[in-house]
C-alpha cells in the first residue's frame, strides 16, 4: 500500500479538507482582528502623551468610529479625569507655570482593552477551540465505519475467496487505523499552527495596545483621588471665605462709585441751571431771583 493510495482514500481525503478548511477559517479571522489591532497600536503610537488634552477628541472620534473599539471606549471614557475636573493641591497657585493638562485614568486600562474585547468577542473563539476535538472525533467515526464496511466485504461463502477476502479486510483495517492516525495528527498540528497564529497576530498586538494606553493615561488611584478631592475642597472653601468678607466693603466701593459717576454730573448740571436761571431773572427784572419767586 503505498502513500498515494492512502492519501486517496476517501475518509483521509475528508479528514484532510476538514483540516484545511479549519486552518483558512482560522487564518481568516485573525487576519482580520490583526490588521484592526495594528491600525489601532499605530494610532497610538503616534499621540504625544505631552499633547493628550489637544488630541483627545480626534483620538475619541477614531475609537468611537472603530467597530472593535467603539463599544468598550464608551466605558473607558467613564474612568476618565480631565484636567477642568481635577486639582492637583500640591500645585502653586501663585505660579505662572501652565496648569496640568494630563487626563488621568482611575482604572488600569487592561481592564477594559483586553484579550476578551479585542480578541475573544472579535471572532468565533469557541467554534476555534472546538477544530481540534472534531478532527479528532473523526478519527474514531471513520476508523469504525471503515471496518464496518470491511468486515461487511470478507466472504467466507467461497473457499477460493477466502484469500481475498482476508487481505482485502486486513488491508482495511490498516486503512482504518491511518483514519485515526490522521485525524489525531492533525488535531495536534492544527492547535500548533493556531498558537503560532495567535500569538503573533493578535496576542502581540492586543498587549501593545495596553502598553500604549498605560504610556498615555497616568492612574490616580481612588485614595489618592480622595485626598486631592479633599484639598481642593479646602482651597475652595478658603476662597469663597475671603470673597465673601471682602463682599461688603467691595460693594461699598462699587455702590460709591457709581454714584459718584452717574449722580454727580446730574447734580452739577441742575446747579448749573439754576445759576443761569437766577442770571436771566436778574437781568430781566431786576432784585434777587428769590424775592421774585415769593
Amino acid at each position: 500500500m503505498t502513500f498515494i493510495t492512502i492519501l486517496t482514500e476517501p475518509a483521509i481525503l475528508i479528514i484532510i479538507s476538514v483540516f484545511l478548511c479549519f486552518i483558512f477559517i482560522t487564518l481568516k479571522n485573525y487576519v482580520k482582528v490583526n490588521s484592526n489591532l495594528k491600525e489601532i497600536s499605530n494610532t497610538l503610537k503616534n499621540i504625544d502623551k505631552t499633547e493628550l488634552s489637544y488630541k483627545y477628541k480626534q483620538l475619541d472620534l477614531y475609537m468611537l468610529s472603530n467597530s472593535y473599539t467603539s463599544v468598550v471606549w464608551e466605558d473607558f471614557k467613564k474612568a476618565l479625569i480631565f484636567p477642568d475636573k481635577f486639582y492637583l493641591s500640591s500645585q502653586n497657585t501663585n505660579s505662572t507655570t501652565e496648569p496640568q493638562t494630563d487626563i488621568f485614568l482611575t482604572i488600569d486600562a487592561p481592564y477594559f482593552f483586553n484579550e476578551e474585547t479585542l480578541v475573544s468577542s472579535k471572532i468565533n473563539l469557541k467554534f476555534i477551540q472546538t477544530m481540534p476535538t472534531i478532527l479528532t472525533g473523526l478519527g474514531p467515526f471513520f476508523t469504525f465505519l471503515k471496518m464496518a464496511i470491511a468486515f461487511k466485504e470478507v466472504s467466507f461463502a467461497n473457499d477460493v475467496n477466502v484469500g481475498t477476502s482476508l487481505n482485502g479486510l486486513i488491508s482495511n483495517i490498516q486503512i482504518a487505523a491511518l483514519c485515526s492516525v490522521f485525524a489525531v495528527g492533525f488535531s495536534l498540528f492544527f492547535m500548533l499552527i493556531e498558537k503560532i497564529l495567535y500569538n503573533r497576530m493578535c496576542k502581540r498586538y492586543y498587549l501593545l495596545i495596553q502598553q500604549e494606553f498605560v504610556r498615555l493615561f497616568d492612574v490616580v488611584t481612588s485614595e489618592k483621588f480622595l485626598i486631592d478631592l479633599v484639598k481642593e475642597y479646602k482651597y475652595q472653601s478658603n476662597t469663597n471665605e475671603k470673597l465673601l468678607k471682602a463682599l461688603p466693603e467691595n460693594f461699598a466701593k462699587a455702590l460709591s462709585a457709581s454714584i459718584g459717576e452717574t449722580t454727580t454730573p446730574y447734580l452739577e448740571n441742575i446747579l448749573y441751571s439754576l445759576n443761569k436761571l437766577n442770571e436771566a431773572i436778574g437781568k430781566n427784572n431786576g432784585g434777587d431771583v428769590i424775592d421774585k419767586l415769593f
